[in-house]
């Protein structure tokens, strides 16, 4: 925003930022953890939590054993990549003696976490330090890759996680329920889902030719373990959802505005043609 003025047309789809820190740090104080780790990946909103928001922590008595960021990653990386990247920051992590870790994050760092995690069961670290309480900001999605959806979910259990708001949208469900490869054959996205999602080739496509798993069209999205798709709504779903109502909204709004100006003067206009030379 280049303004106050400008940000009173501001609709945040997120939730106050704020409002999550306060709550971390009452979590932190409330259970007496005082020293703590920071993990942040590395954008503009993380290093404002770093310059602006773990200074008050600080003046509230928590002291950090570690402030340490993810490194730079992308959809596109492979697997092997993953690890390269990840097992310096895991072993110095892990070898770490603060319990609670603040994990600063966005919607795929999920992803590199539950890597990280992986990789501390094929090293040596001493068992003391390797319970971790992952304290996770709602900015994170849980989210798997494909090579991820065998994997065991034993690494959330006993982490904590802020969430965004959402409620149930009618018929969302029977939604999703109705969608296969057929549902919309000019949605390019659909595609391209359902071949990550369900680990199959597009039938006609050059995977489908070798000796690949083939997409049947008939797979439902029920089936699919949560941590790959969630049938509900989630909160950052929900937080689109809304914000596409109040654009829509405002834009009905506006045109009935503008048409009713139009009627208005178009009405003026007739008024006037009618009128008698003593009326004027």
């Amino acid at each position: 925003m280049n303004s106050k003025n400008e940000a009173i047309f501001l609709y945040k789809m997120f939730p106050s930022w704020a409002n999550q820190y306060m709550g971390i740090l009452k979590l932190l104080l409330y259970f007496r953890w005082i020293w703590v780790g920071v993990i942040y990946v590395d954008n503009e909103h993380g290093q404002q939590f770093v310059q602006k928001v773990l200074p008050v922590f600080s003046e509230h008595g928590i002291c950090f054993d570690f402030i340490k960021n993810f490194p730079v990653m992308t959809f596109s990386s492979s697997f092997p990549e993953m690890v390269e990247v990840n097992i310096d920051l895991t072993i110095f992590v892990m070898g770490r003696t603060a319990t609670a870790v603040v994990v600063h994050g966005e919607i795929q760092t999920i992803i590199i976490l539950r890597i990280m995690l992986r990789v501390v069961e094929f090293i040596e670290i001493p068992m003391r330090t390797k319970g971790k309480i992952w304290i996770l900001t709602a900015q994170m999605d849980f989210t798997s890759t494909e090579f991820q959806r065998s994997w065991d979910l034993d690494f959330i259990h006993g982490a904590l996680s802020f969430a965004v708001h959402s409620r149930e949208v009618l018929g969302f469900d029977q939604f999703l329920q109705t969608r296969d490869l057929a549902s919309d054959k000019e949605d390019g996205f659909i595609g391209d889902f359902w071949k990550q999602a369900f680990g199959c080739s597009l039938p006609g496509t050059t995977e489908a030719t070798n000796d690949e798993k083939v997409c049947t069209g008939e797979e439902k999205l029920g089936s699919l373990p949560g941590s790959v798709f969630e049938m509900s709504m989630t909160g950052h779903s929900y937080s689109i959802y809304t914000a596409v109502y109040v654009v829509a909204h405002a834009l009905h709004a506006m045109y009935s505005s503008i048409l009713k100006h139009r009627t208005l003067a178009d009405g003026g206009r007739k008024k006037l043609l009618n009128q008698q030379p003593w009326q004027e």
